[in-house]
């Protein structure tokens, strides 16, 4: 009997050990598979071209606080080529016309290793101007470009441009990477073809309340300030300069620019007080919020005490020896040249200056014009904003040997708009001082209204507001 119950008892042993044994063989084979699958899905990240499928990104393209128009990208394939392409449109009232933008680019890359970008195709379109931009990128780079009625094409070496470029960024992503590591990311221009590097640190690595990376560009003032991205590497957010955002979105996104405040009204800095005839005044003093303003540039032509600036009527400054002595004038078309002989020539520098004022400002007429044309084009096309003002006024000047350059900033607007807008003017040199002059105004003094401040790339005008804390009239 003792003999039967220890055999009993062994043989149970033996099968609670045979189970024991099977279960940890059949755990020691799903790690096995787990192990192995974890150790191949390396090779198959979002970035690998062979397991890339085709997809179509769209995002609201936002700015100062309202939808001004979609963004799309696309990367496809045919059997012959992978395709990527990219789409932007904006459309919105600037002073009290609605203007239209569109950019598209299509590239196509190789399916041979290392995906090489071979042909490709832009068109920017905006008022007045229409660019085509074709390339091929075999032997050689083959350029052919043609604005509005003028085509150029050129030939130079080839570029080194992959779908890894393209898609570094999702790569990087699925590397899992740590906050405070980084990735150089280089972009390729669609019609000029030349790539810039960015470098991209990360900020913000995925939490349990935030499932989403944050990179930021280490470079200040650039135009693609910071992106967001899922866990994927597909792209959540991206931050441009002037406070453009492009926020994804599932489908193509809707708007109604009849919805929208004038676009260059919401780029106005707001004063809290009216100001009154600038003409009137000698000295203005404005305070702004916030107190702390390191992304604030302030031109030499005003002062900056703690959050106080300072602006006069015909400010001057002392120019640089040095930068004077070694200024440089650039060559200028035929079209520049044919103006200089409806200018008299004058017995002083400040008398030239003056006629070259006038004669910009008689001879463009006040369009708003967000374009940006170039001097041959703002001369055939007689029209223009402060901008072009400024572009011909300073090609006059380079002909004239008369240093000179551009200010940028904001003007005055009047105390039934009570705010600051966009403006830029013109600063030449003068008995060994920059003196401050306005072409579109046609004034050879600026006034007190002219604020030479800019903001850095992130920052938009809803950043800052001013208080007049004192006003010297004449």
């Amino acid at each position: 009997m003792l003999y039967s119950t220890s055999k009993s008892l062994l043989s149970k042993a033996m099968k609670q050990a045979n189970s024991l044994l099977s279960m940890l063989l059949k755990l020691s084979f799903l790690a096995a598979c787990f192990l192995a699958t974890t150790s191949f899905l390396p090779f198959h990240r979002l970035w690998q071209v062979d397991t890339l499928k085709p997809f179509t990104e769209w995002f609201q393209i936002n700015w100062q606080g309202q939808v001004v128009g979609w963004s799309k990208f696309t990367f496809d394939e045919n059997p012959t080529h992978y395709l990527v392409g990219h789409d932007e449109y904006f459309e919105g009232r600037v002073r009290g016309k609605r203007m239209q933008f569109s950019y598209r680019y299509d590239w196509k890359f190789s399916k041979q290793a290392p995906f090489k970008l071979l042909e490709g195709r832009a068109i920017l379109q905006e008022p007045a101007l229409t660019m085509t931009t074709s390339f091929e990128n075999y032997e050689q780079l083959t350029i052919t470009q043609k604005r509005n009625q003028r085509q150029n094409t050129f030939v130079e070496a080839p570029i080194n441009y992959t779908l890894s470029d393209v898609f570094a960024h999702r790569q990087f992503i699925e590397s899992q990477p740590n906050k405070g590591e980084s990735i150089d990311y280089i972009k390729l221009d669609p019609h000029s073809l030349e790539a810039s590097q960015n470098t991209f640190s990360v900020l913000a690595i995925p939490n349990n309340r935030h499932q989403r990376y944050l990179l930021a560009n280490q470079a200040p003032n650039s135009e693609l300030s910071a992106m967001t991205f899922d866990l994927a590497g597909n792209t959540l957010k991206q931050s441009r300069g002037r406070g453009i955002e492009l926020i994804a979105s599932n489908k193509k996104p809707s708007f109604n620019p009849e919805m929208q405040t004038d676009l260059y009204a919401s780029n106005g800095l707001k004063v809290l007080q009216p100001i009154g005839e600038l003409e009137a005044i000698s000295a203005l003093k404005l305070s702004m919020q916030p107190r702390t303003i390191d992304w604030l540039q302030v031109h030499p032509s005003a002062s900056l005490e703690g959050n106080i600036i300072t602006t006069q009527r015909a400010s001057t400054y002392k120019a640089e020896l040095n930068l004077v002595s070694d200024w440089k004038f650039s060559p200028v078309s035929e079209k520049v040249r044919a103006l200089m002989p409806a200018v008299t020539k004058a017995q002083n520098r400040e008398q030239t200056v003056k006629q070259l004022l006038t004669f910009t400002h008689n001879y463009l007429y006040y369009k708003a014009t967000p374009t940006n044309f170039s001097i041959d084009e703002v001369i055939d096309n007689g029209y223009g904003d402060c901008t072009e003002y400024t572009q011909l006024m300073l090609a006059l000047l380079n002909v004239a040997k008369i240093p000179a350059r551009s200010v940028g900033g904001y003007i005055y607007l009047g105390d039934q708009e009570q705010q600051f807008g966009g403006h830029e003017w013109v600063e030449v040199l003068i008995d060994g001082e920059w003196r401050g002059v306005d072409p579109t105004w046609n004034m050879m003094q600026t006034t007190a209204g002219h604020l030479p401040i800019s903001l850095s790339g992130e920052k938009n005008a809803t950043d800052l507001v001013f208080t007049v804390e004192q006003i010297h009239y004449n």
